[in-house]
């Protein structure tokens, strides 16, 4: 009977976090002498999450955010002017088949958006226009090395959050640097469709083959779906919206 079908779960085999290890790469960020050695605002924050991993209150997957070695929500990380930490990974599962459209191939949706630094955390305001793809299988945006240079003044900037670990479909770990970023989507003719969004984003180096993958904050905040046999990406603030751009 179908009541009685048990179901395999999606991941066979979890990835085991290694807390013991994390804890010596915090301690690692606390290190002059070391390539990720962070600024000295986060190192209250970074002690604080080598504590919290000591006393066993976090287990390095669910996200949490730390201010002033101060427990934060994701919601308060992105309101200035202090540094904020990041802990816990991310992941970039690209959900391929799901959409189909732009220059990603027949299967792929792009996203146009305008990028900027957050002015709470020193950002000046410089905008500069990327494309990215459609994934809402990526909990965090994608960005390469070269388009901190398109954002002006990047010196001194607070919004860093941290390395973090990118678990991937096949996977592969990585670990990037984190900054906070705001985007907002506009048309093919640039007017907007959204106001600006925060957003938590990898900065990755430029590698072949390799695509932007969009956010979890755009998620939050628009209603983006397809239909069938239609090429277009629907996007609406409202679940209404979403019918009449079909």
């Amino acid at each position: 009977m179908a009541s009685q079908i048990e179901f395999s779960p999606g991941i066979l085999i979890p990835l085991v976090f290694d807390v013991q290890k994390r804890i010596q790469q915090l301690r690692s960020y606390l290190d002059p002498n070391d390539p990720q050695y962070q600024p000295e605002p986060q190192h209250a924050n970074i002690k604080a999450a080598i504590e919290l991993y000591e006393q066993g209150k976090i287990d390095g997957h669910q996200r949490i955010y730390i201010r002033n070695g101060q427990v934060i929500t994701r919601e308060e990380s992105f309101k200035g002017p202090g540094w904020a930490w990041g802990e816990g990974s991310h992941h970039q599962y690209a959900q391929k088949f799901s959409y189909g459209h732009g220059p990603f191939g027949l299967y792929n949706h792009k996203l146009r958006m305008l990028l900027r630094l957050m002015p709470e955390f020193g950002g000046d305001g410089t905008v500069f226009g990327i494309i990215a793809m459609n994934d809402t299988g990526s909990t965090i945006l994608t960005l390469f090395d070269v388009d901190l240079l398109h954002l002006g003044d990047i010196q001194g900037y607070a919004g860093w959050v941290g390395p973090v670990e990118i678990n991937y479909a096949n996977g592969a770990i990585d670990v990037y640097p984190t900054i906070r970023v705001q985007v907002q989507l506009v048309r093919d003719d640039n007017s907007p469709w959204s106001e600006w969004i925060n957003e938590e984003a990898i900065v990755r180096p430029t590698a072949p083959g390799i695509p932007r993958l969009s956010g979890l904050g755009i998620r939050d905040v628009l209603y983006i779906a397809t239909a069938p046999g239609n090429h277009f990406l629907a996007v609406s603030t409202t679940k209404g919206g979403l019918a009449s751009l079909f």
